[in-house]
């Protein structure tokens, strides 16, 4: 970890020499200083790495080197955040006084001098003791640019992230009888015990997504429980996968236990449920869980997965659980040669004894199998460089796992040094949750982890890293994206979190404090920490070492107190936290702040501070009260990541030309609001569009924010041609289509796009020609625009889309038509239709999207056929019918079985009986 950091600062103290030279007048010999000896000491980490362990003297010795790493970059952050504000207050006024300092910047960089003659003097002293602790100089080439160039030279061997359940072929066919059987009516709860890493999560996934099930059952469920379960929070997880309700927190928050057990009762007590609870680990957690599941004689199921099988004996003791076993050498062979060559290649006959050799070594732990076959899939195959892997590995045979846990160590000391803290990273987050892949990257890039490179955007490196951590099975993939294939969501296995955590501690780079966890009056020694339930004021007081504040399911008594003295900060997420309605003032002296995030927070407003914030990168404030923006909040050039409501939008026009933006998403406001806050919040521009101070009613002050917003969204596209995300998320409101499309050929960029709102043109309901839309577009999503002809001739003819959702009221026509001519220029692979409530009819001509995978159609009550064409769009491998008439699936099943004979998958959910339009 601390060759990356040194590295890392090495990098940036040479672009600041480049960037800042003129703010650097009086310093520039000091930092060049400084950077030379980081440089010289850079060759002695190699070794000190490879000794740390053990010896404490060199431990101390890269402690050391890590906090001096940590004490230049804030230096440098401060260097770049001067410099930042002298271009804001020169503006179009700054030649004349460009190399001039004013009072106020001189004591600055007096400082700032100061605080380098102090890291001078600890770079000696860490240089003279290297000698007496025997650290030998392994090279002084760059550790950062041996490893980019490692990620940059390795390919995967497969896309291939299914997870595999190889040797569980009869534990899979006997849980499925279990969980089918129609003679037993009876509620009944099912476990799968055995040892962490054995692969009850996996199978459990196998089982529950399995299309026979979709179809057995009438509703579904999947929770996490982990250790540190909390009843309610379970409760209300369960009513929001089951009602299919995606919820704000706090239309819960004000329930007690009683109350959601009898909502989540209730609605369960007609239907045939299943419900998975992953991960339990205590008896007591279906002692106070099943009162919430009836038994109404409907087959209803509950899956359990634990490691202790005095959970599984409790909750059913009539019921044997199902014990996962290990698996044998042949079965240990066939997932290792899976994980650890490309498929449909031989092994190389000199290494086939050694890989046997190797695998057998697992002793037959599906996820040692997994890790080692993922480490040696990027290594060469030879003899020698698998032999002196297998050597390296202290093979000792113990009954406490340890051949697992050295396994993982030796796949995570292996990382290339730019990914270890980003897998570092990932442990922060709560045992066994489901981890939004674009949020860790905005994180991942807030902490400085990515460096820029000129090829592609330091958010598509971190995308690239995250991908090399699939292929070398340290994270599960939990979701790729419809459009691109690309990762959405990730999960962790708990013994490679627990490692993770380990590591992290050990480097200071990462503390986790639980409620029953907290730390020491002394504060937290590590950079970083992640707070789960609440945070400990006196512990966050005393820890002004912090960088990053990860907040998971917090209660806030006192933010203010909390945050008060963490000037270092660079992350700063209190997502979900209650009672958290107004933020302090001196969060405007936080001036390292890279990332803010307050998403389903009752935060009211932004103090006015933020505009000092001239690193931001990210706001994500969906789903708060705040109505007002700063005005001179788009003047941070930094941003590259904003989440807001249209009110706020409204409120602060951006003004500034942007080059680094990549996401815009604007919302709806969410909450009810006095309309005289609402016009004191946008002031005189509403009497510019034509209301009258005695014409304050709703009525018109919408009309009034959607001219304001037709007039605003024109003025910032034309300033963010770097778009590669724009979401526009106001249903029930007009988003004027002329305006959008005049800008929308500009952004080249942009790859997704989402329009959730009225289409408004001024000639007629339909779309412009594909010559107005982004170029390069690769997902667009409608909904509720209200388009009054066939959008298909338009949109088949786009070049790049590969995803296409037409949503509620998207469409109101009765006929649509997919013919040959653009047919999607072969590159569409999902077509979702949802709630197309007017259509009737839907042709598909030969040709037409010949790379379509998959095809969804949801509630689309009035078609009456699937269309003929579909037959011969050989690629399709599933199709889901989903709240369809039974009349329609019926079809699909018997006369129209020619067309879809030929997809491999085929399901239908939530069958309607009686369609609204017969009532």
């Amino acid at each position: 970890m601390a060759e990356f950091l040194v590295a890392k600062v090495v990098f940036q103290l040479t672009n600041l020499l480049v960037q800042e030279a003129a703010f650097l007048r009086g310093v520039r010999d000091q930092v060049e200083w400084v950077k030379a000896q980081l440089q010289l000491l850079q060759g002695f980490l190699k070794d000190a790495e490879s000794r740390r362990r053990g010896d404490e003297r060199v431990e101390i010795w890269i402690r050391q080197m890590s906090g001096v790493a940590y004490e230049i970059e804030d230096v440098i952050g401060t260097i770049k955040y001067m410099g930042e504000r002298r271009h804001q207050r020169r503006g179009f006024m700054g030649t004349m006084s460009r190399y001039s300092h004013k009072p106020r910047e001189l004591i600055t960089l007096h400082e700032i001098g100061g605080k380098i003659e102090k890291i001078k003097e600890k770079i000696r002293g860490i240089s003279e003791s290297r000698a007496t602790y025997g650290i030998a100089n392994l090279g002084e080439s760059s550790a950062m640019d041996q490893s980019w160039q490692s990620l940059r030279e390795s390919s995967p061997h497969s896309d291939d992230d299914d997870i595999d359940v190889v040797g569980f072929e009869n534990d899979k066919k006997e849980l499925m009888s279990r969980l089918l059987d129609r003679n037993e009516k009876a509620r009944c709860v099912i476990s799968i015990v055995g040892m962490g890493g054995l692969g009850k999560t996996t199978l459990a996934i196998k089982v529950y997504n399995n299309p026979a099930i979709k179809k057995h059952f009438d509703t579904f469920a999947w929770v996490s429980v982990s250790q540190s379960y909390r009843g309610i929070e379970l409760m209300k997880d369960i009513l929001q996968k089951v009602t299919g309700i995606k919820q704000r927190k706090g239309d819960l928050e004000h329930m007690d236990e009683q109350e959601v057990g009898e909502k989540l009762r209730d609605f369960l007590r007609d239907t045939k449920y299943l419900v998975v609870m992953d991960d339990v680990w205590s008896v007591d957690v279906w002692r106070q869980m099943q009162r919430v599941f009836p038994d109404r004689n409907k087959g209803s199921r509950i899956l359990l997965t634990t490691r202790n099988i005095e959970v599984a004996r409790d909750a059913q003791p009539w019921i044997p659980p199902h014990e996962l076993q290990l698996l044998d050498d042949t079965e240990s062979w066939q997932l290792f040669r899976r994980k650890a060559f490309p498929p449909n290649q031989d092994v190389p006959t000199e290494l086939e004894a050694l890989a046997h050799k190797l695998a057998k070594k697992c002793g037959g732990l599906p996820l040692a199998l997994v890790v080692l076959g993922g480490l040696m899939s990027r290594k060469d195959p030879s003899y020698d460089t698998w032999l002196k892997i297998a050597q390296s590995m202290n093979w000792a045979s113990t009954r406490d796992g340890r051949e697992c846990h050295n396994i993982l160590g030796l796949s995570y000391n292996d990382l290339p040094y730019p990914l270890k803290p980003c897998f570092l990273y990932i442990a922060a987050f709560p045992e066994d949750s489901i981890i939004s892949l674009s949020k860790l990257v905005r994180l991942w890039v807030a902490e400085g982890f990515i460096l820029q490179e000129q090829r592609q955007t330091m958010e598509d490196t971190a995308r690239d890293w995250l991908e090399e951590l699939v292929q070398r099975c340290l994270i599960q993939v939990a979701q790729r994206s419809k459009a691109r294939g690309r990762v959405n969501n990730i999960r962790i296995h708990d013994l490679l979190r627990d490692y993770g955590l380990e590591e992290a501690k050990k480097d200071e780079f990462l503390y986790v404090c639980s409620s029953d966890d907290m730390a020491g009056s002394n504060g937290i020694l590590t950079h970083r920490a992640a707070f789960y339930d609440r945070i400990n004021d006196e512990v966050a007081v005393s820890s002004p070492r912090l960088r990053s504040l990860l907040g998971f399911s917090l209660i806030l008594t006192n933010v203010g107190r909390s945050l008060n003295g963490l000037n270092l900060l660079r992350v700063l997420d209190l997502e979900g936290a209650e009672d958290l309605e107004e933020l302090p003032k001196q969060i405007g002296s936080m001036i390292h702040l890279r990332y803010l995030g307050f998403r389903y927070t009752d935060l009211k407003r932004l103090p006015s501070s933020i505009r000092h914030l001239l690193n931001l990168q990210t706001l994500d404030v969906r789903g708060t009260k705040i109505y007002l923006l700063p005005k001179s909040f788009w003047k941070i050039r930094t941003l590259r990541h904003v989440y807001i409501n249209i009110y706020m939008f409204l409120s602060a026009p951006i003004s500034v030309d942007h080059k680094n933006f990549q996401t815009l998403e604007i919302r709806e406001f969410e909450f009810d609001m006095d309309i005289t806050e609402i016009v004191r919040s946008l002031g005189i521009r509403f009497n510019k569009n034509c209301v009258a101070t005695s014409s304050f009613t709703r009525e018109a002050i919408d009309k009034a924010c959607e001219r304001m917003f037709a007039k605003s969204l024109g003025k910032a596209l034309e300033q963010m041609d770097s778009l590669v995300s724009l979401a526009l998320i106001l249903p029930e409101r007009i988003i004027s289509g002329d305006v959008f499309f005049a800008c929308a050929p500009n952004l080249h960029q942009l790859r997704s796009l989402t329009l959730h709102g009225q289409l408004v043109f001024k000639q007629q309901q339909q779309l412009p020609d594909n010559n107005q839309f982004p170029p390069n577009l690769t997902k667009l999503i409608l909904r509720e625009s209200g388009l009054e002809q066939d959008p298909m001739p338009v949109l088949q003819t786009l070049p790049n889309l590969r995803l296409l959702e037409l949503n509620r009221n998207s469409y109101l026509g009765k006929i649509m038509s997919c013919s040959s001519a653009g047919g999607f220029a072969r590159r569409l692979q999902h077509l979702i239709l949802t709630e197309l409530l007017n259509l009737e009819e839907w042709t598909v001509e030969v040709g037409a999207m010949p790379r379509l995978t998959h095809l969804t159609i949801n509630w689309c009550e009035k078609l009456k056929m699937l269309p003929e064409g579909l037959q011969h769009v050989i690629t399709l491998r599933e199709l889901k019918l989903i709240s369809m008439p039974r009349e329609f699936n019926d079809r699909v099943s018997n006369e129209d079985g020619y067309k879809v004979q030929h997809i491999p998958s085929i399901i239908s959910e939530d069958v309607i009986d009686e369609p609204s339009y017969y009532l």
